[in-house]
């Protein structure tokens, strides 16, 4: 590892993302085992797939890449909630859970749209 690589400090979105798939995680362990491996795996997914892009976005050198994986990241926050919301509806998270996620997934949502949007003006002004 590089003195570079070890030094990069991550955006505060990096940082939110990471500790999302923590609580995301440890929510989908008390899913039913009927829907674990549908519902609580897609869960699981969709936010590791979220710090993925973000993690991309990080290390690109590009705006256009950056945007590209923010405009991912943007559309996995909004699945993420609508399945959030199905997990609430059949009472497998408590009502104070949605909010708590629902607060963290949007606080990610206008951390990627801010990034987004300054690297559409980078590259507008190439």
């Amino acid at each position: 590892m590089t003195a570079e690589f070890k030094s990069l400090s991550r955006p505060p979105l990096h940082t939110l993302l990471t500790e999302i798939v923590g609580w995301t995680m440890d929510r989908t362990a008390d899913i039913p085992k009927s829907q674990r491996f549908t519902i609580g795996q897609r869960l699981d997914n969709l936010t590791l797939d979220a710090l993925m892009h973000v993690t991309r976005a990080v290390f690109s050198g590009q705006p256009k890449v950056k945007v590209q994986n923010l405009d991912e990241t943007l559309l996995l926050l909004e699945q993420m909630q609508v399945l959030w919301r199905l997990v609430n509806d059949r009472r497998w998270i408590s009502q104070q859970q949605l909010l708590f996620v629902n607060t963290k997934l949007a606080e990610a949502g206008r951390m990627a749209n801010g990034w987004r949007q300054q690297q559409t003006r980078k590259e507008a002004a190439r």
